[in-house]
This record gives structure tokens, sequence and C-alpha cells, in this order.
């Protein structure tokens, strides 16, 4: 199999801890395009990518490049985002077969090696590719890493050309939906950026 993540750290991690679980890694990529160049011309059984390789291709672009060549293929995406669409926007669907890990859940690396043969099942069957999503709509989510990012109201609508009462209406729709109670005590926005950070495995 094939390991792609461009943290060096993480790399070699989780490629030594599948190797010592009896799993032959073949190479290690640490970045899209390598990985799509590595995966293309060692043919291996299963690729395991990050989703994030900063700017540029994702991989879940690496992931739909390599499943159009070899269907057969056995591709986890093990990321920290509990919601990809938090990444960027326009990620689009999973490739068939695709398994998707997020890091946060990964108690052992025998969760790793069964989900890479959960992958290899799905391919061979064609299986559909899933992602998970929060309970949110693609609007809100934009909404959402625009407060993560310190946005104001103003500044968001203006963005997103709505108006501030629409980001107001939409931050309160989120609150709804998260299940996320703003009391007198509380401030809707800062809990909402906790809930982002804990979805993208970065909360402090």
């Amino acid at each position: 199999m094939v390991v792609a993540d461009d943290h060096k750290l993480t790399l070699s991690g989780v490629a030594d801890s599948l190797q010592a679980h009896g799993v032959h890694v073949v190479g290690r990529a640490s970045s899209a395009p390598e990985a799509i160049e590595m995966v293309t011309s060692l043919t291996p059984d299963a690729l395991m990518t990050d989703l994030d390789f900063g700017p540029g291709p994702t991989g879940l672009d690496v992931a739909q490049h390599v499943r159009n060549t070899l269907p057969q293929l056995g591709i986890v995406i093990l990321s920290a985002y509990g919601d990809p669409r938090l990444h960027s926007d326009g990620l689009g669907n999973a490739p068939a077969g695709v398994v998707y890990v997020i890091k946060q859940q990964v108690e052992s690396t025998t969760a790793l090696v069964d989900a890479l043969n959960l992958s290899m099942t799905r391919a061979s069957q064609a299986s559909r590719g899933e992602l998970p999503q929060t309970n949110l709509t693609d609007r809100q989510i934009i909404v959402l890493r625009y407060l993560a990012q310190g946005m104001s109201n103003q500044a968001i609508a203006e963005e997103l050309t709505i108006t501030e009462d629409s980001v107001a209406k939409s931050i309160n729709r989120m609150l709804k939906r998260l299940d996320i109670e703003a009391g007198p005590n509380a401030n809707a926005r800062a809990l909402l950026i906790h809930h982002y950070f804990d979805l993208i495995g970065s909360r402090q």
C-alpha cells in the first residue's frame, strides 16, 4: 500500500505502525501529486491518504484521480475534519469505495488495518463512497468557517452578498441544528467556534 500525508511525522507514524502490523508499505508520499504518481506507478492494493495537503489538490482529489484508473484500489482518507466540508468548498462526492476515517476517533493501528480491509472490500464490490456530515447546510458550513476566522457578521454578509440579518439567522439556526444552548452567560459565536475546532480536531 501507499501512505500519503504532507506532515512528515504523521506520515512516518502511520506508515511505520501499519508495517508493524503486517501491512506492506511500498511507498510514502508527502504531496497530492506525489501520491498520484506513486499509486499510478506502483499500483498497490490500497492507498491511505490525508484529506488536507495545504493549498492545491486534496486527498479527495487524489482519490478521484486514482479511482478512475484503478477501480479495485482500496482507498482510505484519514482526516482530522469531522465534516470534510469544513476544509473547503466544492469537495464533491466521495469516489466509489472510499472509507473516511476521522483521526480523533482512531484508538489503535488495528482500526486503520480494519479500515484498509473494508476499503478493499468496498472497491471490489464497487460500493458507494460516503463522507461524514454534520447536521448543517453547505451555506451554514461556510458561515461557520468565516466565524472561526474571526469575521464579523457584517464582513460575512459582504463576503456572501447577503444581509447581516441573514447571517444572524444562520447563526441561530446552526445553534438549533447542533443542539447548542447559548444562555445569558454564554456567547453564541464562541460556542460555535469551539464546536468548529472540535470538528477539525484542533480544540485546545
